[in-house]
C-alpha cells in the first residue's frame, strides 16, 4: 500500500481526499482479490472435473465387467443345472473372476470420489480473506 503522507510532500493532501484514495485503493484490491478467486476457483473446478471425469469411465468400466460377469454366471448357472458337472465349472470361474474384478474397480473408484473434495482450495482462501477482512490490522497506521 502507497504512503499517502510523507515529509517531504510540500502541501499536505486533505483528509477527505486521503480518504477517498484509501477507499479506492481498499475497492481496487478487494476487486483484485475477487478476481484471483474466481481464477483459482477456474483452475481447481477444471482439475476436479478431470477426476470426477476418470472416476466415471473407471466406474463404466466396472460395471461393464460386472454385467460381463453376471451373464458368465447365469450362463454357468443354467449349464450346470443342465448338465451335473463339466463345462459350467469353467464358465463359473470366469464369472467369478469378472465379478471380482468389477468389484475391485468400483470400490477403487468410489474411494476416490470420496477423498476429493470439489474446490477445497478456493474454499480455503476464501475463509482467509473473509478472516482477514472481518480483523481490522492491528498495526498503527503511518
Amino acid at each position: 500500500m502507497k504512503t499517502i503522507f510523507t515529509e517531504s510532500s510540500p502541501k499536505p493532501e486533505t483528509d477527505a481526499v486521503a480518504v477517498r484514495r484509501l477507499l479506492a485503493e481498499a475497492v481496487e484490491s478487494l476487486g483484485q482479490l475477487v478476481a484471483d478467486h474466481v481464477r483459482l476457483a477456474r483452475v481447481e473446478l477444471a482439475t476436479d472435473v478431470r477426476i470426477y471425469a476418470t472416476a466415471t469411465g473407471s466406474v463404466a468400466v466396472a460395471a461393464l465387467l460386472l454385467t460381463i460377469g453376471y451373464l458368465l454366471a447365469a450362463v454357468a448357472a443354467a449349464l450346470a443345472l443342465a448338465r451335473s458337472v463339466g463345462t459350467p465349472a469353467a464358465f463359473g470361474l470366469v464369472a467369478a473372476f469378472h465379478l471380482l474384478v468389477g468389484v475391485i474397480c468400483v470400490g477403487a473408484a468410489s474411494s476416490r470420489v470420496r477423498r476429493t473434495k470439489v474446490l477445497r482450495e478456493t474454499a480455503a482462501e476464501a475463509r482467509r480473506s473473509v478472516r482477514a477482512l472481518a480483523r481490522p490490522s492491528e498495526r498503527p497506521v503511518s
